[in-house]
């Protein structure tokens, strides 16, 4: 079980005895899901358990379905409605005895009165051809769900990558800030030399109080564990894109720590250039399930 991508295609080409159908899927990224159906109004009856069907595959993303079907039986047969027939011929009778209207009716103007033909449906065809229309959806769906299931894992691969950057980068920021207490040190001489001051246990106490409050190991074994989290997440869970959007902004939260504590440059360029990867990571988690 890996995570999947939102965004994929999936078609079925399938038949039998009463028709061939054809059923296309397409998802892209949504917050929830949601689902647009095209299809023939003779199945308008299983909507509701199609959605749910897909739903149930799919979970999160906005999907797109067409439905496609040519039927090998016909779907309705006319009916002839001999009363309405037997009316008009009365009427033309009438016509003729009252008016001396010459002339014979024909058919074709019987039949140019739109009441004298109804359809009447074939024996239930929508509801035959209702679950296998089910089944051909579904198997579409799964379909879909194997390709984001590949996309997925590129999206994976490319994320480890980035994280194992992210964690060399809070390595290099580990071994930065053993020179702490030293910078603070040296600021402070500085700037109490300046004031004309030589107060050299006042330096010390300075430093070492701002030393302490720019102590940042918390902070990188906080990243430690949210890379950690971050990885098993992905590799067990499916629907894991929410939970990875926020350990984005959780790794986002610490790196910005680090770099209010610290007035070194080197862990400055560091924070930036781990907030710069966990960007691209928050936009390739934006297309997980």
């Amino acid at each position: 079980m890996t995570a999947k991508s939102m965004t994929g295609y999936g078609k079925l080409i399938t038949g039998n005895d009463l028709c061939d159908l054809k059923v296309e899927m397409k998802s892209v990224n949504s917050r929830y899901f949601d689902s647009n159906v095209r299809m023939p109004r003779l199945f308008n009856f299983i909507e509701i358990n199609l959605k749910n069907i897909v739903k149930d595959i799919l979970v999160r993303g906005k999907v797109d379905i067409n439905i496609d079907l040519k039927l090998k039986k016909q779907q309705y047969k006319p009916v002839l409605r001999e009363e309405a027939v037997a009316s008009y011929m009365s009427v033309f009778a009438d016509l003729k005895n009252k008016f001396g209207i010459e002339g014979e009716v024909k058919l074709e103007h019987v039949l140019s009165f739109n009441d004298i033909l109804e359809s009447e449906e074939t024996d239930d065809v929508g509801e035959k051809l209702g679950e296998f229309v089910l089944n051909a959806v579904k198997e579409c769906a799964e379909n879909l769900n194997d390709m984001r299931g590949k996309e997925g894992e590129n999206l994976a691969a490319d994320m480890r990558e980035r994280l194992e950057t992210i964690k060399n980068i809070a390595k290099e920021i580990d071994a930065n800030r053993a020179g702490v207490f030293e910078y603070w040190k040296e600021r402070f001489t500085k700037r109490i030399n300046e004031l004309g001051v030589t107060d050299e246990e006042r330096i010390i106490q300075e430093a070492a109080v701002m030393g302490e409050k720019a102590d940042i190991q918390e902070e990188i074994t906080r990243i430690d564990s949210h890379v950690e989290q971050f990885v098993k997440i992905m590799t067990t869970e499916e629907a894991c894109g929410k939970k990875l959007d926020f350990m984005c902004q959780e790794l986002n939260r610490e790196f910005n720590t680090i770099g209010s504590k610290s007035g070194k440059t080197a862990i400055i360029n560091n924070v930036v250039e781990a907030k710069s990867e966990i960007e691209k990571i928050r936009e390739q988690v934006q297309n997980l399930v």
